[in-house]
């Protein structure tokens, strides 16, 4: 069965990099016995002009995806990511065992005569491919969030389209982090909601809200989403995601949209 993925777009050798990755496997990684990584990669037709899987051509990638899971067991792989990237789409699997071509995956492939493919296997016993390339930063993670929450937005009834009021929020600042932070989010052309001291205990810490107006798109939080990283990180904070109010189609409501990156 294929792992549910969340996906998330970067850039490699300046091509556009979409990964989609099993994050359940966190905490578990690496598995007992899985050391060998295994890439299944398929060289894409009908690419688009970046590299990328077309709408036309994903379909079919799909269905051999799927003829592929159909012959391996999760006892003896495990499907981790996906990656496509430069005219191919790649299937990242660990398994305890190097595949031999009397083996599931090239059962499988050998009825494949739409795309041309190839299989590789290398050792990875720590599984630094899933945990060091693929699983996302925080900023990618932020990203993954993103599309979580517009997501339920949309279930809530949200019309996306219309202006919300966003408001990213900023933490583990010091006072003059805080107040340089307050100072760049004006220059950037967002609004300062506020600024305030939350330490408890005697631990001194600040944050700040900031406040925009724009519809609800991900390429639009793409860019915001940029920007308030690198302010968090040149001021010495951390941007912590951000919250705007349900706008449903006759009714008002709110949702809290924290993309906590922890």
């Amino acid at each position: 069965m294929r792992p549910e993925f969340e996906y998330y777009m970067a850039a490699l050798d300046r091509w556009p990099f979409y990964a989609g990755v099993d994050l359940s496997l966190e905490e578990d990684a690496p598995l007992e016995g899985f050391e060998h990584r295994v890439h299944v990669r398929l060289e894409l037709n009908h690419p688009t002009a970046d590299g990328l899987c077309s709408a036309e051509e994903e379909a079919l990638i799909y269905a051999i995806e799927q003829e592929i899971l159909s012959h391996v067991s999760p006892e003896e792989m495990r499907l981790v990511a996906e990656v496509t990237h430069r005219n191919a789409r790649t299937l990242v699997f660990y398994c305890s065992t190097a595949p031999d071509e009397e083996q599931g995956i090239y059962k499988a492939l050998a009825s494949v005569d739409t795309h041309t493919t190839k299989v590789l296997d290398e050792m990875d016993k720590d599984w630094s491919e899933y945990k060091d390339v693929l699983f996302p930063a925080p900023n990618f993670m932020h990203q993954i969030n993103d599309r979580k929450v517009l997501r339920e937005f949309e279930r809530c009834g949200d019309d996306c389209s219309e202006v919300h009021s966003i408001e990213p929020l900023f933490v583990q600042l010091d006072e003059n982090g805080a107040q340089r932070l307050a100072s760049e989010l004006k220059e950037a052309g967002f609004d300062v909601k506020d600024l305030a001291e939350v330490g408890l205990n005697g631990q001194r810490e600040w944050q700040v809200t900031g406040q925009v107006r724009s519809p609800l798109a991900l390429s639009i939080l793409d860019d915001f989403r940029q920007v308030w990283l690198d302010l968090a990180d040149r001021s010495g904070g951390r941007y912590n995601g951000w919250s705007a109010e349900v706008m449903p189609v006759g009714g008002n409501g709110s949702l809290d949209a924290d993309l906590s990156a922890d």
